[in-house]
């Protein structure tokens, strides 16, 4: 038997935890703290034998497939034993946040969560899942705006598939004004380092998270996460091509990178080259050009 490996990351509406045992104690029981939230854990690896215990009935003996789902409410008295090794996810969002999220789509605030214990197979929660290990495993690169991203499209999509609430009262339309827009761009472009939530540039902008999400992603075409990656490396492009040469590592903090390795990642997956290859080619292109004007 062996201690589990953890790896948590927490927020203003909550908790990211992953969880990886190899030889758990088969006979051990463990009691989870109640508390007023709904938990989405997912599978990340085939779970061959657990036991959930609510209150004093067992409510389910047997296993998990890789990529299912379960979604239990954390007030109900839950005790777990874990018979194999195991790895999930499990994203723990209190009660008041799925209200607001609901709150803000105009329906009813959401009472219980219905699926089918350990064949609750889910593709969309399992990819999104694994958008968030990266951040798990290194919590200083982590992208406020991503993670936001990620956990308002976890959240929407259990509660339309899981959910029993009734539908949303109106379709809100999805557009922002060219003052909204441009508040939100600069925002954005003012905090490189990525420390900035939806929700504050939403409050800036006077709408709610979701119509907020919705509207500026029909706007520029990306979501608020990915048009900050793309400010980066935008900044970064200036950058390269200033005289004496900046070294990389410089430029990746200037840019909010966490540092140079991730500057190079995200500016190849950008543009097609890495920093070094296209400041290079920016200097090819800009010798030809001073030739030719001397000829």
């Amino acid at each position: 038997m062996n201690t589990p490996r953890i790896m948590q990351l927490s927020g203003d509406a909550f908790t990211a935890v992953r969880i990886q045992q190899a030889t758990p104690d088969p006979e051990k029981i463990i009691d989870i703290p109640c508390v007023d939230a709904f938990s989405i854990i997912v599978q990340l690896q085939d779970f061959a034998a657990h036991r959930l215990w609510r209150g004093r009935r067992l409510s389910y003996a047997g296993g998990h497939l890789r990529g299912s789902v379960a979604l239990p409410f954390m007030g109900d008295e839950l005790r777990c034993q874990h018979r194999s090794s195991y790895d999930n996810l499990r994203v723990t969002l209190p009660r008041q946040a799925l209200d607001a999220l609901q709150a803000e789509q105009g329906a009813q605030k959401i009472g219980v969560f219905r699926y089918e214990q350990g064949g609750a197979e889910d593709p969309v929660l399992y990819h999104l899942a694994h958008a968030m290990l990266p951040a798990l495993q290194r919590p200083d690169m982590a992208n406020r705006l991503f993670l936001d991203h990620v956990l308002m499209a976890m959240s929407s999509h259990a509660i339309a598939r899981y959910g029993r609430v009734a539908p949303a009262s109106g379709k809100l339309h999805a557009s922002l004004t060219p003052t909204q827009l441009a508040i939100a761009k600069e925002l954005i472009a003012s905090h490189l380092d990525g420390d900035l939530s939806v929700e504050r540039i939403a409050q800036e902008c006077s709408l709610t998270r979701s119509h907020f999400s919705r509207a500026f992603k029909q706007a520029t075409g990306v979501a608020p996460h990915a048009w900050l990656l793309q400010i980066r490396v935008e900044r970064a492009r200036e950058l390269l091509r200033a005289l004496p040469p900046m070294p990389l590592v410089q430029i990746a903090q200037h840019c909010g990178f966490a540092d140079q390795p991730h500057l190079t990642r995200v500016f190849t997956r950008l543009t097609g080259e890495t920093p070094s290859a296209w400041r290079s080619r920016q200097r090819q292109v800009l010798s030809v050009l001073v030739t030719g004007e001397r000829q």
